[in-house]
């Protein structure tokens, strides 16, 4: 039995130690946008190869849905959570890029305030795959 606890700590320790998210929220205006920067790098782990992204809209169900979009060299993927403040994020995606700056842009489908969680994790496999690698956030434009 203690081993089975000591196992389960363990690996929510671990899992808490790559948990990469990003709480925001946009304004009423339709157009509303927040634009970060995500630098994937080598911390020992391995060279970086993709980015993972996912939204969750934390706001009611009467709010417009909330997207993420994430761009890199020529590569564009996108995620929208299909409904506003439930438990479930929108569907994982991934933008292949290696080593560098990832933009990555969310946005909302219409007018009325909103709130989010952004969920990002650098690797060092193609399309999401591999191990988890060196991954930092730096906020560009917060509406």
């Amino acid at each position: 039995m203690r081993c089975a606890i000591a196992l389960v700590a363990s690996l929510l320790v671990t899992a808490s130690a790559f948990a990469h998210t990003q709480i925001g929220t946009l304004a009423a205006a339709a157009g509303a946008t927040d634009y970060y920067q995500v630098t994937c790098s080598d911390d020992d782990s391995g060279p970086p190869h993709s980015l993972l992204l996912q939204i969750q809209d934390t706001t009611s169900a009467s709010a417009p849905k909330v997207g993420v979009q994430g761009q890199r060299a020529g590569e564009m993927t996108n995620s929208v959570d299909a409904t506003s403040g439930d438990r479930n994020a929108s569907p994982l995606v991934f933008v292949n890029g290696g080593t560098g700056v990832f933009d990555v842009l969310v946005y909302k489908t219409g007018a009325g305030a909103d709130s989010y969680t952004l969920t990002y994790h650098c690797y060092t496999g193609a399309n999401g795959t591999g191990i988890h690698t060196g991954t930092a956030i730096v906020v560009r434009q917060n509406q």
